[in-house]
């Protein structure tokens, strides 16, 4: 069995939902939950799975293309340039809304 050749689009743009999904939870966890009914454990358990996982399937999915590129598929497109931009901005996405947690407690 073949793997399409835009798998490496799938996979960027997975990495890119699940970093925006972890991003959303850490600022409704930091900033909306009431701190004696929910901690930040579920959320620090939850990205230290999920950050390492994202960088990961971000670094398979870049050696995909190059791959794909080197064997004479029209890579990058467009849309492939826009999801690997998209996927490591949304990296910085879970770090920004700590660091904004972080300066609030000072």
């Amino acid at each position: 069995m073949r793997l399409s050749p835009r798998w490496p689009q799938y996979l960027l743009a997975a990495s890119a939902l699940a970093m925006a999904a972890l991003t959303g939870f850490a600022a409704r966890v930091l900033f909306a939950a009431h701190p004696e009914t929910e901690g930040g454990g579920t959320l620090f358990a939850i990205a230290l799975f999920a950050y390492p996982l994202t960088l990961i399937m971000q670094a398979v999915a870049c050696v995909g293309l190059y791959r794909l590129a080197k064997a004479g598929f029209d890579e990058p497109t467009k849309r492939t340039q826009g999801l690997i931009g998209l996927a490591f901005l949304s990296l910085a996405g879970p770090v920004l809304v700590f660091l904004a947690y972080a300066l609030m407690h000072r």
